[in-house]
């Protein structure tokens, strides 16, 4: 298909100059053409290079394989994804009261697709907010509670908010410098970001190469390690002060990762046990989960 691609001349963490290659991989979910990935040489920054412009990336979402996109649990690996992520809530609720420094229990949850996560925070007590710019499952959030999604998080009804959470949200991210800046204005002070993304420096990451599922081109536009959330934290002035293994994603996308075998789920079951215990040692699990204090 014909795509409407802009490309990147500055790294858009570092701003350095020297950009190198480093894989193509395939739109699994959409047009099934090949994009490129782009390494900065001076930072180590990933990032899809060209990407489809802004305006035009809301067509490549327009997929039933797009999980958070829809309540669907049919197939064995939407019937995973749903039985593993009530789990996944209380294991995230758990975490964000031990580390959060704030009294009030206010959360605004970036991207908060059908918002299960969200009506999950309200029964725990939590004055909560959505953002979620995808038209359909903001239509479905807002059913699920008596409260407003809204579509961007440049909203200036948004107020000030002990936690912020984004999970897999920030690789979607076109212009990191504005996003962060705008954070900064929506965390109160000691406030925490809570940022979940895949770790393209993961085992999983690296033995399927350009076969990963979790690098979703061209819908991510970045493509994180640790080292490029600590530049980040350092350049906007955020203090990192913890990271978390999201110890079920590397099973999941293992998984995604094999469609192309016959017994895909066994296969992506044994790869992801192998990639998290690899990651016991390294530190370097499938998804990490960032917590950014102001």
């Amino acid at each position: 298909m014909k795509h409407d691609l802009e490309k990147i001349l500055l790294c858009p963490i570092c701003k350095g100059k020297s950009i190198g290659h480093h894989l193509k991989a395939l739109d699994h979910n959409f047009s099934g053409d090949y994009f490129s990935i782009s390494q900065c040489e001076n930072c180590g920054y990933r990032f899809t290079n060209p990407r489809p412009k802004e305006k035009t990336i809301g067509s490549y979402y327009k997929s039933d394989n797009y999980i958070s996109h829809n309540s669907s649990k049919r197939g064995i690996i939407n019937k995973i994804y749903h039985m593993v992520r009530a789990y996944q809530f209380a294991k995230k609720y758990k975490e964000i009261v031990s580390l959060k420094k704030t009294k009030e229990n206010e959360l605004l949850d970036i991207g908060c697709g059908t918002g299960d996560f969200i009506n999950y925070m309200k029964r725990k007590g939590w004055a909560v907010t959505g953002v979620e710019a995808d038209q359909m499952a903001r239509a479905l959030a807002e059913k699920k509670g008596d409260w407003e999604v809204y579509s961007s998080f440049s909203d200036e009804k948004l107020s000030k908010y002990d936690v912020i959470t984004m999970w897999h949200v920030l690789e979607h991210i076109y212009d990191l410098d504005y996003f962060f800046k705008r954070i900064k204005l929506l965390l109160k002070e000691n406030g925490v970001l809570v940022v979940a993304v895949p770790n393209s420096n993961s085992y999983d990451a690296a033995y399927y190469g350009k076969d990963w599922y979790a690098y979703d081109l061209p819908i991510h536009v970045s493509h994180f390690r640790k080292k490029d959330i600590e530049n980040i934290s350092n350049i906007h002035g955020l203090k990192l002060e913890a990271v978390k293994p999201l110890f079920f994603d590397s099973y999941y996308i293992s998984m995604l990762s094999e469609k192309k075998s016959t017994n895909y789920s066994v296969f992506g079951l044994i790869r992801g046990f192998i990639s998290n215990n690899k990651a016991k040692r390294s530190g370097e699990y499938s998804s990490l989960t960032y917590y950014l204090f102001k």
